[in-house]
Parts: structure tokens; sequence; C-alpha cells
């Protein structure tokens, strides 16, 4: 099965798919759909998959440090206010932790 056809047979469309995983970046998922992502392929094709098959370790360490950092706030549950902070910061953990 191609990653095209994995993400059509769940999502329907890549721009769902997209949508619904704001970790990844939109453009660089339609171009390595397509074939024609110019930097290293089988790196971005890994993430892509990963997130499909629900191991995308970036997407875990998220959820721990919104867990943490949202059990401590005064905010109304549920909030999105820091996901991007927090996104920035799993993705540094995820690739300090991965070497």
């Amino acid at each position: 099965m191609t990653l095209r056809q994995a993400i059509m047979d769940r999502w329907t469309t890549v721009h769902r798919f997209c949508r619904l995983h704001p970790q990844l970046n939109r453009s660089t998922v339609y171009q390595v759909v397509r074939g024609s992502y110019g930097g290293d392929m089988a790196r971005q094709e890994k993430r892509i998959w990963d997130v499909l098959n629900g191991t995308d370790e970036e997407a875990l360490v998220f959820e721990v440090i919104k867990g943490d950092a949202c059990a401590h706030c005064n905010a109304p549950q549920p909030c999105t206010r820091c996901d991007h902070t927090f996104r920035i910061a799993a993705r540094a953990a995820t690739r300090f932790f991965s070497g």
C-alpha cells in the first residue's frame, strides 16, 4: 500500500489528514505523497507513516508536555493557546533524545 492510499483510506483526502495532524508541514506532506520532495524523502516518509500508525514520538512527547503543563494552569480546559510552544518543545526534545 502506498502512502497516498493509506492516507486516502483513513481520511479520504490528504488535506483532511494534514489538517488533523498539524505537527506535519502540509506542503511537505503533499510533496512526499507526490514523490517530489527535495530533502530526505525516507525521513519524511517515516514521520508520516509514524503518524499514520500512531507511533509518532513527537506527538507522544507533545501530549506529555501539554498534559503536565495544563494540569498546572488556571485556564479553562480544553485550551489550545500554548500548543505551538508545546510542539516546539516536543520537536526539540525528540531531536535531542533521538541522537
